[in-house]
């Protein structure tokens, strides 16, 4: 079953990186923006046009390939063409604070790194990662047996 991550969190961080490059790429063809808009060529607006064609596919392409798959011992991440698999096993720690202040997903692994996931609309993949991850500690446990990480 693929459950998708919240689609408005999603749209919101690839909207900040649209916007971003759309500054660079106007910032790159600055005199042309700087006329009147009568006296403007057909540049300016076919690298508008182009650049908003380009978002709208970006944005697009990337709800339709971003999802995640729970299954009984992993769960499966596709982002794009990649596909990553963290398994239950491996995870020490979730950071609930975390999921209920934004919805984001921050969990721990045995090697003490951090992996962020955006959470779903019904809290599946969440719900999933706390029931089925053996290997779970609390915060306290977690503090002392990972000195070094900061939460």
């Amino acid at each position: 079953m693929k459950i998708r991550p919240n689609p408005w969190k999603t749209l919101l961080i690839l909207g900040i990186v649209l916007l971003l490059g759309a500054g660079m790429i106007f910032g790159m063809s600055f005199k042309l923006f700087l006329k009147p808009i009568q006296e403007w060529g057909w540049q300016p607006y076919v690298i508008a046009g182009l650049y908003l064609a380009f978002a709208i596919v970006i944005l697009i392409l990337s709800y339709l390939f971003s999802y995640y798959e729970v299954f009984k011992k992993y769960v499966s991440v596709t982002k794009g063409g990649k596909k990553l698999i963290y398994y239950y096993s491996d995870v020490v720690y979730i950071d609930e604070k975390q999921y209920k202040k934004g919805r984001l997903i921050a969990f721990y692994t045995k090697q003490g790194d951090v992996r962020y996931l955006l959470g779903d609309k019904k809290d599946i993949l969440f719900q999933a990662m706390m029931k089925n991850s053996p290997n779970r500690l609390n915060e306290e446990e977690f503090k002392n047996k990972y000195p070094q990480v900061k939460l």
